[in-house]
């Protein structure tokens, strides 16, 4: 394409060039009438940016490492205007980070299944820039329409929480006993919260792809985790996306929150309870003053269900008892149906059973991880997570059955990738298998090789065998296949 910026562009490019775009025509008129037209690309610091006020739009872009990436950028806005897709709100280079995330969370959040934790680390930003938070209550209507049968849509387009602006405060509400713990954290987070805030503060066409890696290497000597590192990036990586996409903010082409160095996350867990530890923390169970804990932790367990799956999504009338399935109408996977055990069964029958539109289990996360916690420290269980039963329930299945299609269904994982994850055999387990005394295998003395039927002898006193096959070749008793004939 000509160059419309450099003003290098002549009467043979024009000739050349039948598509160029209205502006790049006016460009070539000027260029004609011996005019030269303006500059929009020039030098910031180290890195080139343009500017230019184009169909009452002020377009303008920064970060770019050669003028030749400067120009395509502005060319792409250019004819992004002509072809009528103009940009929603100021556009990228009047509007901040902070306001940009606030936007976008007032669109999507109240879809999304995670909105809660996303709010979070969104409003780390809103209060760096001193902007309204974001406040999220789930709808109380979501929980009844998915008990009378109205499945969550697989679109993503769930109306499931009501997001609110709040006033702006910088003094968080802290619990009684977690001054101290906070305090802690503030000082910890000192660098990566005064990173943030300038980084809330910068224009979206503003933010190079070294303001993101410079957050990412703050919150690592702050001492963060790198899933709680990767979850932050992700943040801002969705902003830029959705931008440049559904905002029509072509400046924002390049997104500054990918090619990043990012520290490798090592979450998997392969910790699977024990039989013996299984007898140690049900006994301790037993002695929890709430009932429901037991019951429910049984449940967990036996099917592989996540622990928000029968606390949030699952209702009495989901529970197939013929069947022996629970119908989950929503999950992190969309609904399933998974199957129920014995002794899932039986710690549903502890738990109810209820009226059909009531909660299947009538107790909080907390309160069952409180529970749990105690009972493993009564039982001298140690490293042990709720979410690892999820791990016991696939690994036992895997040992039992040795069918990762059975396992595949009774987790619920859409894909083997991510059901590896979670089948976790140890060494000890294999010696186990293979020291098991084998069931319906015969005595050595029976297993003679007897491939060749005899046959009654023949008249001339020598025994008759019976043919083989076309594609079967007998060789000192063995039986040898035609693909292997060559080599016998």
């Amino acid at each position: 394409m000509a160059d419309i910026q450099a003003g290098t562009l002549t009467s043979e490019d024009q000739a050349a060039d039948m598509t160029a775009c209205p502006a790049q025509k006016t460009a070539a008129k000027a260029a004609k009438a011996g005019k030269r037209p303006a500059k929009w690309t020039y030098k910031r610091g180290k890195y080139w940016a343009y500017r230019r006020e184009y169909m009452g739009h002020d377009l303008s872009g920064s970060g770019f490492k050669t003028e030749a990436a400067a120009r395509k950028a502005l060319n792409a806005r250019v004819a992004a205007l002509d072809r009528g897709r103009k940009p929603a709100g100021l556009g990228a280079g009047r509007t901040s980070v902070a306001q940009a995330l606030q936007d976008y969370a007032l669109a999507k959040l109240p879809f999304m299944k995670g909105a809660p934790q996303e709010a979070r680390r969104i409003n780390n930003y809103l209060r760096a820039a001193g902007l309204s938070l974001l406040e999220v209550h789930a709808l109380k209507e979501s929980r009844r329409d998915v008990a009378q049968g109205q499945a969550p849509k697989k679109t993503g387009k769930t109306h499931r929480f009501e997001v609110r602006l709040v006033p702006h405060s910088t003094e968080r509400v802290i619990p009684n006993g977690l001054h101290g713990h906070r305090k802690a954290l503030q000082t910890e987070s000192a660098n990566t919260d005064k990173w943030r805030a300038v980084l809330a503060g910068k224009a979206m066409s503003e933010v190079m792809r070294e303001d993101v890696q410079n957050l990412v290497y703050v919150m690592q000597r702050d001492g963060y985790e790198p899933a709680t590192i990767a979850l932050e990036r992700s943040v801002l990586r969705v902003l830029f996306n959705h931008a440049y996409i559904k905002w029509n903010w072509a400046e924002l082409m390049d997104n500054p929150a990918t090619k990043l160095t990012m520290p490798v996350v090592k979450n998997e867990r392969d910790r699977v309870m024990s039989w013996d530890e299984q007898d140690l923390l049900d006994l301790a169970l037993a002695q929890c003053r709430n009932k429901l804990a037991a019951p429910t932790l049984t449940l967990l367990r036996e099917t592989a269900m996540r622990a928000s799956e029968p606390l949030e999504h699952a209702t009495w009338g989901d529970v197939d008892w013929e069947r022996c399935v629970l119908k989950l109408k929503d999950s992190k996977t969309d609904a399933r149906e998974v199957p129920l055990s014995p002794a899932a069964l039986e710690a549903l029958r502890e738990l109810g059973p209820g009226a059909p539109e009531e909660p299947l289990v009538e107790i909080t996360y907390e309160a069952l991880k409180g529970a749990f916690k105690d009972a493993c420290v009564r039982a001298g269980i140690e490293d042990l997570r709720i979410h690892d039963l999820r791990h016991t329930a696939a690994t036992r299945l895997a040992l039992l059955c040795g069918n990762v299609f059975l396992v595949k269904e009774l987790t619920g994982h859409s894909s083997f990738a991510s059901l590896e994850r979670y089948i976790n055999v140890k060494p000890d387990d294999v010696v186990k298998v293979l020291h098991a005394a084998p069931a319906n295998r015969p005595a050595p003395a029976s297993r003679k090789a007897s491939v060749v039927p005899s046959m009654p002898e023949s008249a001339g006193g020598q025994s008759a065998q019976a043919p083989l096959p076309s594609k079967v070749l007998a060789v000192s008793g063995n039986v040898v296949t035609g693909a292997f004939r060559k080599a016998a």
